[in-house]
């Protein structure tokens, strides 16, 4: 037994002895641009209930028609709507005298996404979404509004190439200085692209000013600001 331990011990320590030491400069590199958005993303809810799951689903699809009037009257396009999901659900109430629930109705949501091609239009679609049936048994929430870009994936793949060009640039002033020489690339990670972008506040508002019955002597009036796009990446470099 003792025999065979020993020779484990020699086998690590032959192993250990052969392995190579890896010498690596890590660092990280970033890249950054500002642009002017050109299209809005808005996330919204089509809600609707009723004393029975049909009617709640009538009273979304007639509030889903009003919502189509407002898509045909700003002319947006069927591939820039998709709905993400449908929702028919039982509104139950609990009874604390039975200790038991009862279903008192059901609710209905469709959540959709939208894609203005004109962030000027966004204001006054908002606007729209307030047209329709009576709100007490149907209505639109906005979820999100996003200012962007349609051509956002090409940004980020450029951003991401200057990001490694930065790297590429900084360890070899640090090589530089150390003395040694860059090898190549051991490890890269890409941190992926990031979208900063302003947000709304006074959409929402007035839309719900509307829900109240407030009246607004002026439109819903958005700031789209500036979308700022960065992307970084670490890299370790061999170094010899």
């Amino acid at each position: 037994m003792r025999n065979i331990f020993l020779i484990f011990c020699f086998s690590l320590m032959n192993l250990s002895a052969n392995a190579e030491v890896i010498r690596t400069i890590s660092v990280t590199g970033s890249a950054e641009k500002t642009f002017q958005p050109d299209i809005v993303r808005i996330n919204l809810i089509v809600w609707s209930k009723g004393f029975t799951a049909k009617e709640a689903q009538k009273n979304n699809q007639l509030r889903f028609e009003s919502l189509k009037n407002a898509l045909s009257n700003f002319k947006i396009k069927k591939e820039d709507i998709k709905t993400l999901s449908y929702e028919l659900n039982p509104d139950y109430v609990y009874n604390p005298k039975t200790n038991l629930n009862s279903i008192q109705g059901y609710n209905c949501q469709q959540s959709l996404s939208i894609t203005l091609r004109s962030i000027e239009n966004a204001g006054p679609f908002l606007d729209e979404l307030s047209v329709g049936p009576k709100k007490d048994l149907s209505g639109v929430n906005v979820n999100t509004l996003q200012f962007d870009l349609d051509k956002r994936l090409e940004e980020e793949k450029s951003l991401l190439g200057q990001a490694v060009r930065a790297a590429e640039a900084q360890a070899a002033v640090l090589a530089s200085a150390a003395s040694v020489k860059l090898k190549g690339v051991y490890r890269l990670v890409p941190r992926g692209a990031q979208v900063i972008q302003p947000m709304y506040a006074e959409a929402m508002m007035d839309m719900n000013s509307r829900a109240q019955g407030k009246s607004l002597a002026l439109g819903t009036q958005l700031m789209s600001g500036e979308v700022k796009v960065s992307a970084d990446v670490s890299v370790d470099y061999l170094i010899e």
